[in-house]
């Protein structure tokens, strides 16, 4: 006994020490959102190289997508406000459109020359079929979907229709893990105690998955209406469609706690 409380004494006083690290943990480090979204075509920034997009003729068609797919001819680039570089290199795989299925019906298939190079860009980062590029989940999904923003006004797209088809991407468009988003580690004596995770904010998984359609679909009405109500900026935007999110979530989370506190005791016969 004595012997036991003194090796949980050692564990519980023993000095808490990080681990050193990696290089791979540092080069996972992603610059996060820029101050200031891409407002229109500047020099050194917020602009495209080598557009328009040239897609090349044959049509391919994907299982469960609405739309047909194109492979690009050459490659595309776009400079964003920090200056950062995107690349949707010759191959790259898209319908054009870009926005969630799900939301055809409210903000329609915005599928048109206008929002081709955004869309194309987006497509390299985390759209279907091309999953084997580099540029692939390379980046945050925030910083994916700014992009495609910010691509689309420098295009030419109206500031309005640009944050609707933003949002749209932010509510049901895909969201990923990243290289270094893992709990942080800490060695203690004879264990490894998780702690937070490295990055903190809004889920990685896809709200979809999380949130049923019909409570998403209400929620990007609402926000098409704020949108076109108030034209808020986009950092504005960004933090409406994070309340949006985070009451979503815990609407969904309470209805769940709610769930098993009365079907708890009655089903248990069942199992």
């Amino acid at each position: 006994m004595h012997k036991s409380l003194l090796v949980l004494a050692l564990l519980t006083s023993a000095c808490v020490v990080p681990i050193p690290e990696t290089q791979e943990m540092k080069d996972a480090r992603v610059p996060v959102l820029p101050a200031n979204p891409c407002e229109s075509k500047s020099a050194g920034k917020c602009n495209y190289i080598n557009a328009p997009v040239v897609l090349k003729s044959r049509a391919i068609r994907l299982k469960n997508r609405p739309l047909p797919f194109f492979r690009t001819a050459k490659e595309i680039e776009f400079i964003d406000a920090r200056p950062n570089k995107w690349i949707a290199p010759s191959g790259t795989l898209t319908d054009g459109a870009s926005i969630p299925k799900m939301f055809f019906k409210t903000i329609g298939a915005p599928r048109s020359r206008e929002f081709l190079n955004a869309a194309t860009l987006h497509d390299a980062y985390c759209g279907v079929g091309n999953e084997t590029l580099p540029q692939y989940h390379s980046d945050i999904w925030q910083n994916v979907h700014r992009m495609f923003y910010d691509a689309l006004r420098v295009d030419g797209t109206p500031a309005i229709k640009a944050k609707i088809m933003y949002a749209a991407v932010y509510l049901a468009g895909p969201r990923w893990n990243m290289p270094g988003t893992a709990p942080k580690m800490r060695a203690v004596p004879g264990l490894m105690v998780v702690t937070a995770p490295l990055t903190k904010g809004p889920p990685n998984t896809p709200l979809p998955q999380l949130i049923p359609e019909d409570m998403l679909l209400k929620a990007m009405q609402e926000a098409v209406l704020f949108i076109k109500s108030n034209n808020p900026s986009l950092r504005r935007l960004e933090a409406y469609l994070r309340k949006s999110e985070q009451g979503m979530l815990a609407r969904v989370s309470k209805g769940a706690a709610d769930n098993n506190q009365t079907s708890g005791p009655a089903d248990s016969a069942a199992y």
